[in-house]
């Protein structure tokens, strides 16, 4: 035999439809479920990664190259005769074949689907399950797996009963009663079905947030799980996605509110390392910020969020908490949307920041006076937009002529029209914690 199927390649595509019920069906409730997952992008036309993993003769990859906008199509499966099979059946569309069976796959969040269809009832449990994680490794955060396999009833009744409504279909489809015995006997010895509350427990075990069944007919059953692009933190729900040049989690957008903002070290064993979006998070955690002692990627420094090394400043949450501030020597970059909306009076922005990107300090109307660094190159998008109070004051490192080499972008008009004062010292605290600024050294 060619493959772990009961037909060879040659046959394979006519002789499946005489063993299981409804073949055809069983696809469209598929496309169904990838068209209604996906049914609020379909208007933009999404590109779908898709891998199909034990592809057989290429039957899925087909019509998924017919339905869905592919950006990347791979199948895998462990019969090269099989794959030559697809491959005959594709070779005008741009498919990566692979000899490889899901319990080998190694990609890591590639794919927006990935189905297995009648694939992975001929592995041990053990084989089976190490399948499936792979499988939701290779998915996309939100990405949905849909696969079918034969199944076990829950009792041995119901298995002869379900074992003999096959062998009868099997016969009226053209199959002897020799032929459609044998197959049955393959019940146990050449494959190993579970039942569905099995499947739906590995698939929740694995990682999967949802995890239900579509379809059921005679021994088939269909199933499909999402992975999760979530979490939750207090009453609020993290959304993050992964970006393969870092390697890891970007955390995208916050839904709702929390007063403990929680950055977990890892999801799905992959490291978070930062922000995809830093908007409306500001403005949606309150209270304290909460990560591990050994986090590898962010430090909390008095409820102020910084990168482990120090150079970049993420979100600031001493709302009403101080007048004063002074961001830590050693920072370069202060991320989009750090200060959003804070209610000091004073703030110095140390020597080193280099950059200081859109909204930062936006609508923050209660600043009097602020340092800016010698060293800023980059003040982007809105960063000070209806920033500071009438009679703001800006104290400046550097000299006249530095300051006009400042790339200040539209929308920084509340700092660039503020009394300036150049060449000020950096500002220093009192006893009490009041920021000194001075025009000069001799004032």
């Amino acid at each position: 035999m060619d493959n772990k199927s009961a037909f060879s390649v040659d046959s394979y595509d006519d002789n499946v439809r005489k063993v299981i019920p409804f073949y055809d069906e069983i696809y469209d409730q598929i496309f169904d479920i990838i068209h209604t997952h996906y049914a609020k992008y379909e208007k933009y036309k999404m590109p779908f990664s898709v891998l199909d993993t034990g592809c057989g003769s290429g039957t899925f990859a087909v019509r998924a190259c017919e339905e869905l906008n592919i950006s990347e199509m791979i199948l895998c499966d462990p019969s090269e005769k099989m794959l030559s099979d697809a491959h005959s059946k594709l070779s005008d569309k741009n498919c990566i074949f692979r000899c490889i069976g899901s319990e080998n796959l190694d990609y890591l969040e590639k794919f927006n689907v990935i189905v297995a269809i009648q694939s992975h009832h001929y592995f041990s449990r053990e084989m089976r399950e190490r399948a499936i994680k792979n499988c939701f490794r290779a998915l996309k955060s939100g990405g949905i797996l849909i696969y079918t396999e034969n199944t076990a009833p829950f009792s041995e009744v119901g298995k002869n009963i379900a074992l003999k409504r096959v062998e009868n279909f099997g016969i009226n489809a053209g199959r002897s009663r020799e032929e459609a015995a044998e197959h049955s006997a393959r019940y146990g010895t050449e494959y190993f079905p579970l039942n569905v509350s099995e499947h739906l427990e590995m698939l929740r075990k694995t990682g999967f947030e949802t995890a239900e069944i579509f379809w059921h007919s005679y021994m088939q059953s269909g199933f499909y799980a999402v992975k999760p692009n979530s979490y939750t933190s207090g009453t609020a729900k993290v959304y993050y996605e992964y970006d393969e040049d870092e390697q890891g989690y970007l955390l995208e957008y916050i839904e709702g509110k929390t007063d403990n903002f929680v950055i977990p070290d890892q999801i799905n064993g992959i490291d978070v390392k930062g922000f995809s979006d830093l908007e409306d998070f500001n403005d949606r955690i309150g209270g304290k910020i909460t990560i591990s002692e050994d986090n590898k990627y962010f430090k909390v420094i008095d409820d102020v969020l910084f990168s482990k090394d120090g150079t970049e400043l993420y979100i600031y949450m001493q709302k009403k908490k101080n007048e004063n501030y002074i961001i830590p020597s050693g920072v370069k970059i202060i991320a989009p949307d750090a200060f959003t909306r804070v209610e000091l009076k004073n703030i110095v922005i140390s020597e080193g920041v280099t950059h200081i990107y859109q909204y930062a300090f936006a609508c923050s109307k209660t600043i009097e006076k602020i340092y800016l660094p010698s060293t800023l190159e980059l003040v982007s998008l809105k960063t000070f937009y209806f920033f500071g109070t009438d009679n703001l004051q800006v104290y400046y490192g550097g000299t006249s002529e530095q300051w006009q080499k400042i790339d200040f972008v539209f929308g920084n008009s509340e700092v660039q029209n503020a009394e300036i004062h150049y060449n000020s010292p950096v500002p220093q605290t009192d006893e009490n914690g009041n920021i000194i600024f001075r025009e000069s050294d001799e004032v």
